[in-house]
Parts: structure tokens; C-alpha cells; sequence
């Protein structure tokens, strides 16, 4: 019987270092402790990474002086970051701050995008949801749909929108448009949103579709108007441009949005523990300040929510990309 105490009383001594630890690991997995790698999948100074740096100077104050280091991964839409995290350790050393493009259209649209945001992450938290928006180049001037619907039928040869990368959801944003208008609208992929919209101040193309962040300025500044957004309700930052829902159009109704991610099967404790950590810092009025002038509204979402997300965002643009006809690559 002493014996069998005294073993007792061995192995909680074994597992008191464990049991104070931040997070538990699996049976698999040695606890973390050390800085946490954030990968971004687009370059330092853009949208998704402006953000990812916002959220985590103040992140690792609410965990308690937990380092995170940025690590930009740049390419095929966050593609390749996505790749990274699937293989990284699901011991908390690796997250991601990703877009809706990477975690929903990549999987739709690629034949082999080399990861299943299902069953290859854990969904984290929410962190702001975005508008994508329709403009024109001022050079135009058209003001409304209903004038830019006029234009496209008079003008259907001259009827293409640039889009920020092949496959994306400004492109099917144009299919939906043309769909409605009953005219073919053809798309002019770039390589990303920068030079799209240079072309669009330009006049180089008459309409242009990508985020309200990356041409909100131009539009105050009346260098390109922006017609309308996507969302069930005006932006607040902009609440000047009319939805494509209250415009009529259907199936645009949803914003497109950020979230952190992790390889699957991280510890319940860490997942928990970044919750609690990110509902503090979206909650900060400065920060929420910030987001807002790029355009984006903060979404704080638990990790069963922005599952949902995943999930939801799949089934609709599933069915506009099957409806549109685009084959994946």
C-alpha cells in the first residue's frame, strides 16, 4: 500500500511541470514556449499584412509577453503559407493570419491545392471582415449600377473588369453582375491588387472589382468611383456606397474576411488561451480605429464560428464557380 502511494505521489510530481504549462500538447507533442511564428502569405506593407502586425504588437502583451514573429511567405494568394502551416507542429509554434481567398477559393478553383481547410487546420479566431467593391475609372463617368448596366450593354466589347488574380473572387463578383445584366463580362487578371488599380486610374480599364481597402482612397479622392460593395449592410466606414444587395443583386451578400489559423489538432488549452487573448485586443478602440480606416470592421470569432465561416463560404461561392464555368486549375 506504500508502495503504490508512494508511486502515486512519483508520478504527480512528473506531471506538475506539465499541468502549469500555458497550454497541454497532445500525447505526441512537447509543450512550446517559445516565439510564435505568424505566417502571412503576401509581402510586408500589403492589406493582409498591415493587419496581422496591428493584431500582434498588441497579442503578445495579452498573452502575457508572448513573442510573435511575422514571417511573410508571399505567393499564389497565400497558397504557399497555407503549405507551410499544414506541415508545421501543432504545439502552438506556428499560426497564420489568413484571407478567405487562401482558406476557401484556393481549395475551389486549384486541383491540387495541397491542403483541405477542414481537416488539415485549426481555426483560431476572427479578426475583420472586408468589403470587395465595384469602380470605374473616373475617365467613364458613369455614377451609379445603373448607368455602369446602360454602359455594358451599349459597350459590349469594351465590357472587362480587372480583377487582382485569376480565379478570385472579383471574378465571379463579374460573373454574378453579368449574369444579372444578361451581357458577358470579361476579366482582365493581374498580378495582384496594386496593379490592377493603377491601370483603373489610368483608364486603361473602365471597371475594376477588389477590396475596399486597396481603393477607397482613390475613390475620396475622386480619382475612381466605387458603385457598390459587397455585405448585407453599408460599410461604416463608407456609408455612401450602396450594397449590390439593396441594388438587386444577389449573391454578393457576403463579405470576405481574416482569421487565424493553425495546423489541425492543436491543444484545446492554446486554442482557448488565444481566444480569450484576441477578444481583449480587438476590443481596444484604437486598434478597431485602425482596421476601420483600411476598410475592414472587426469580427471577433470564436474558433467554432470561423469553422462555420470556412464551411458556409464554401457552399455559396462553390456553387457561383461551378455556376460560372471556371474548371480548376
Amino acid at each position: 500500500m506504500n508502495r503504490r502511494r508512494l508511486g502515486q505521489a512519483f508520478t504527480a510530481a512528473l506531471l506538475a511541470p506539465a499541468l502549469s504549462s500555458p497550454w497541454i500538447a497532445h500525447a505526441n507533442t512537447k509543450a512550446y514556449s517559445g516565439p510564435i511564428r505568424v505566417l502571412v502569405g503576401f509581402p510586408p506593407g500589403g492589406a493582409t499584412d498591415v493587419v496581422a502586425r496591428a493584431v500582434v504588437d498588441k497579442l503578445g502583451k495579452a498573452m502575457n509577453g508572448q513573442v510573435f514573429v511575422i514571417d511573410n511567405k508571399a505567393g499564389a494568394g497565400g497558397q504557399i503559407a497555407a503549405q507551410l502551416l499544414k506541415a508545421a507542429p501543432a504545439d502552438g509554434s506556428t499560426i497564420m493570419l489568413s484571407i478567405d481567398h487562401t482558406q476557401v477559393i484556393i481549395p475551389l478553383t486549384i486541383a491540387a491545392a495541397g491542403y483541405d481547410p477542414v481537416n488539415d487546420f485549426t481555426a483560431l479566431a476572427g479578426v475583420a471582415s472586408y468589403y470587395n467593391v465595384l469602380a470605374v475609372s473616373a475617365a467613364t463617368g458613369i455614377k451609379t449600377m445603373a448607368e455602369l448596366g446602360a454602359w455594358v450593354k451599349a459597350h459590349p466589347n469594351e465590357a472587362n473588369y480587372g480583377i487582382p488574380a485569376a480565379g478570385s473572387v472579383p471574378q465571379f463578383i463579374g460573373h454574378i453582375i453579368g449574369k444579372s445584366l444578361g451581357v458577358t463580362m470579361n476579366s482582365v487578371p493581374y498580378k495582384g491588387g496594386a496593379p490592377m488599380v493603377q491601370d483603373l486610374l489610368a483608364g486603361q480599364i473602365p471597371i475594376g472589382i477588389a477590396s475596399m481597402t486597396e481603393l477607397i482612397e482613390y475613390h475620396r479622392a475622386g480619382k475612381v468611383r466605387i458603385l457598390a460593395s459587397s455585405g448585407q449592410e453599408r460599410s461604416k466606414t463608407a456609408p455612401e456606397i450602396p450594397t449590390f444587395l439593396e441594388l438587386g443583386y444577389s449573391g454578393i451578400d457576403k463579405n470576405p474576411w481574416l482569421a487565424f489559423f493553425g495546423p489541425k489538432g492543436l491543444p484545446v488549452e492554446f486554442v482557448e488561451q488565444f481566444d480569450r487573448a484576441m477578444k481583449s485586443v480587438l476590443a481596444q478602440p484604437d486598434l478597431q480605429e485602425k482596421l476601420a480606416k483600411m476598410g475592414n470592421e472587426v469580427t471577433a470569432a470564436p474558433s467554432k464560428e470561423v469553422e462555420q465561416w470556412v464551411v458556409d463560404a464554401s457552399r455559396s461561392w462553390g456553387k457561383v464557380i461551378r455556376d460560372s464555368g471556371f474548371k480548376a486549375q
